[in-house]
């Protein structure tokens, strides 16, 4: 009897799955993330430490497309027609000091990235839109070093998860 019961436990899993949105349909076409972040704002104008790294978008736009794959729930789409519609913008591109040495020389920073995202049906409609923010924190000297560059590739990688598992998760 001990064993007839373990063995419904096994088979029966856990229930967890990461299916839990249902979709009319099993497409989705990426469009081109858009770049909303205002450079030439006064807060960006007057620092010599706001920085805005070049073709954010472009590389966030490809992250997203390697991570549906990845993922499979959906399939990434050439087309519109019979598809999902997924539409991001960068919102902003925050870049903050964390920690800082005797000599004011700053040892660790962290990236954040704030994207918004709308999902529409194939007739146009909302299914969700949300928020979502991707960051990632970096030293700058020691043992763990590393440059901005390999920084923002770990903050792009990490903002398109954060999209997909927004899209392909209920919660």
């Amino acid at each position: 009897m001990r064993k007839v019961v373990i063995l419904c436990f096994i088979l029966a899993g856990c229930g967890y799955t990461t299916r839990g949105f249902v979709y009319s349909g099993e497409k989705i076409y990426i469009s081109p993330i858009v770049n909303k972040v205002n450079i030439t704002g006064e807060d960006r104008a007057y620092s010599s430490y706001v920085s805005y790294p070049i073709l954010l978008e472009k590389r966030l736009t490809n992250s997203l497309i390697n991570k549906f794959n990845i993922d499979s729930s959906l399939k990434v789409s050439n087309s519109k027609k019979d598809s999902l519609l997924l539409e991001c913008e960068i919102k902003n591109y925050i870049k903050d000091p964390l920690r800082y040495a005797d000599d004011d020389r700053i040892t660790e920073q962290r990236l954040r990235l704030v994207v918004h995202f709308i999902l529409r049906n194939k007739d146009g409609e909302v299914l969700r839109e949300s928020d979502i923010v991707g960051e990632t924190t970096y030293f700058l000297s020691g043992g763990f070093a590393k440059d901005e560059d390999s920084a923002q590739l770990d903050l792009i990688n990490d903002t398109a998860r954060r999209i997909v598992e927004t899209v392909v998760e209920k919660w």
